[in-house]
């Protein structure tokens, strides 16, 4: 009888370990038919403006304004009536920017990116941060740009201070206070884009997402990942979709993993909320071994497989906020 009980109690103890085994390998890598299709040029030329813009000067520490007004003004020409969230670190107050398209149901989906970057720990260093983050920021402003009008369910698009360190996993970070301002009940669904400017074609230049992994994830960095958990696999199905009719895809729904890098961004603090959240993200750190460097730099960016990504995301959100019944 005893030892009938020590199997069983050993057996739920390794349950975790043996669903992140079995779960953790639900990935889907898609090809788009026989290559990436070709890339909208004017829209890769856009986007790289819109990065070379924002990393014209640093956007860390009380340095955000440039990037705050070039993102003000740049949703206002699209015709959207900007807000603010301010909130205060210290002395020091710091806005998300927002803006959205009011629908006609209950609802919203929310997609976000931080435009902040690192600050250097040597004053003398830079870090222009154009993968991490102006490459995602330049995203959802073409996405902003792109936004049909009348959807069913508000789309909200949230810029935010205050991702990096020191205020990264602390209350700090203005997504925690963004995703404390919202009422989880009306959240249908989170989208963050984080990091989606740099690709690599050579051999091992893709280490594993997470241990135990490394079999089942690509050894070049030339795909898109689209990350989350169990509770978000419909929304991550859904981007993954979109992203793998253009571009190499990989769709990772892994449990068991809000402590590891899978959750190195904002869509953490609308996950401890319960809300469904997937990250969108060329694996950051992972794979660009520039993050936080000097040489985070513009002409590092791949801006064709950014417009695709742009192209992808925005049928994700259309199908979403447009379609989904």
């Amino acid at each position: 009888m005893k030892k009938a009980a020590a199997i069983i109690i050993c057996a739920l103890a390794t349950l975790p370990a043996v669903l992140w085994c079995i779960v953790g390998t639900v990935f889907v890598a898609s090809d788009a038919p026989g290559h990436a299709v070709a890339a909208n040029a004017a829209l890769a030329h856009e986007l790289r403006q819109s990065v070379e813009e924002l990393c014209a000067a640093p956007r860390y520490g009380e340095t955000l304004q440039q990037a705050e007004d070039y993102i003000t003004r740049t949703l206002a020409d699209a015709g959207y009536g900007v807000r603010f969230q301010e909130f205060r670190n210290g002395a020091t107050a710091y806005r998300n920017i927002i803006a959205e398209r009011k629908g006609t149901a209950p609802g919203r989906y929310i997609i976000g990116a931080h435009y902040d970057a690192c600050e250097p720990d040597d004053e003398a260093d830079s870090n222009p941060g154009a993968d991490d983050n102006a490459s995602a920021v330049a995203t959802l402003l073409a996405l902003a740009r792109r936004m049909p009008q009348n959807p069913r369910y508000t789309v909200e698009m949230v810029f935010y201070a205050c991702e990096e360190p020191p205020w990264f996993d602390t209350e700090g970070m203005g997504s925690h206070h963004h995703a404390q301002s919202c009422d989880a009940q009306e959240v249908l669904g989170m989208i963050c884009l984080e990091m989606l400017g740099y690709f690599s074609e050579e051999e091992g230049s893709q280490p594993s997402l997470f241990p135990g992994q490394s079999l089942l994830v690509p050894g070049k960095g030339d795909f898109i990942a689209v990350v989350g958990d169990m509770v978000s696999l419909s929304l991550a199905r859904c981007a993954a979709g979109k992203l793998a009719k253009r571009m190499r895809t990989l769709r990772a729904n892994v449990p068991f993993a809000h402590n590891t890098e899978l959750y190195f961004s904002d869509h953490r603090n609308y996950v401890a909320r319960g809300i469904p959240s997937i990250m969108v993200t060329d694996t950051s750190m992972l794979r660009n071994k520039r993050y936080h460097e000097a040489t985070d730099t513009p002409d590092s960016l791949d801006y064709d497989n950014m417009a695709r990504i742009t192209a992808g995301m925005l049928e994700t959100v259309k199908q979403l906020a447009w379609e989904k019944q």
